[in-house]
């Protein structure tokens, strides 16, 4: 970005269907990361992959 250029002047416009495509697309993509998430901790839980930590260093580390 040059000196003195604010960013509005780097924004760049898109039409509104493609943007509620985009976001959409954004929405789903947020959506499978977070489900492959779950699986894989389900995998783990399954596998006996897990790790036991006393409750009060659990309470600490937070």
């Amino acid at each position: 970005m040059k000196k003195g250029q604010n960013i509005a002047e780097k924004l760049v416009s898109i039409p509104e269907e493609e943007y509620n495509m985009l976001k959409e697309i954004y929405r789903t993509v947020k959506r499978q990361n977070f489900l492959l998430r779950i699986e894989e901790a389900e995998n783990n839980l399954k596998r006996g992959k897990v790790k036991k930590v006393d409750i009060d260093d659990f309470i600490a580390g937070i």
